[in-house]
């Protein structure tokens, strides 16, 4: 992925707020060293990029890995406004574990597209299989271009590192495809019982819903994030 994977959802929000999206490293064109992308990395790089900037007054809004990037973020800083995490998880389990060496074990192997199409069933939705499968392979096609040590250290840091959402103490919302076959509903289910301040929000899609369907961002995000505002 890259910023870019966003362009459609962030479509909504331009009108309501000014927008900073950024690559994380590792992806489009931030720095790709040969390391382990740790999850404190990607909150260091997160909170450098903000500091920057002098940004004070700011959501954040995350999907997957970056879902887990904002709820840590959050809980080290405690200086969001209120966060959005999407299809995402607090813990690394031993079943996601497993799917994650899978996918690393499929690339050591076969490499980029191979490893592409180990994961794409925990990814996709029906509908998108059904429907968007020019989606699926546009992704397929930035896959192949990835470089190797890129994808191993993406997969590693994705592996590492709880988060003990339960110190949040700013307003969250989880936002769970129903479809989501890597991190099900039942992942959230059990991160909103820890959150001081959690709300949950079943959608139609699978693991990468803001991808799948950017109509998301305004039929459930948005209202939540303007009701945050209004506070």
């Amino acid at each position: 992925m890259d910023l870019s994977s966003f362009d459609q959802a962030a479509f909504y929000l331009k009108n309501k707020f000014q927008l900073l999206r950024y690559d994380c490293r590792g992806q489009g064109l931030s720095p790709k060293p040969n390391i382990v992308y740790s999850l404190n990395d990607h909150v260091e790089d997160l909170q450098n990029l903000l500091e920057s900037l002098d940004l004070k007054n700011f959501i954040l809004i995350g999907l997957s890995n970056g879902g887990r990037i904002v709820l840590e973020h959050a809980r080290r800083y405690k200086t969001a406004s209120a966060v959005v995490a999407c299809d995402t998880y607090d813990i690394p389990s031993p079943l996601l574990k497993a799917k994650l060496k899978s996918w690393l074990l499929a690339h050591e192997e076969s490499g980029p597209l191979h490893r592409f199409d180990v994961a794409t069933p925990w990814i996709w939705g029906e509908e998108v299989f059904s429907e968007k499968s020019e989606l699926i392979l546009s992704y397929r096609d930035k896959a192949g271009l990835t470089l190797d040590h890129v994808v191993k250290n993406l997969i590693l840091g994705a592996l590492e590192t709880d988060i003990d959402i339960s110190e949040i103490d700013c307003p969250v919302l989880l936002v769970a495809g129903e479809e989501d076959l890597l991190t099900p509903v039942f992942y959230h289910q059990a991160m909103l019982l820890k959150l001081q301040k959690g709300e949950l929000a079943i959608v139609k899609s699978g693991h990468a819903s803001l991808l799948e369907r950017p109509t998301i961002m305004d039929k459930t995000i948005l209202p939540w994030l303007i009701k945050q505002v209004g506070k």
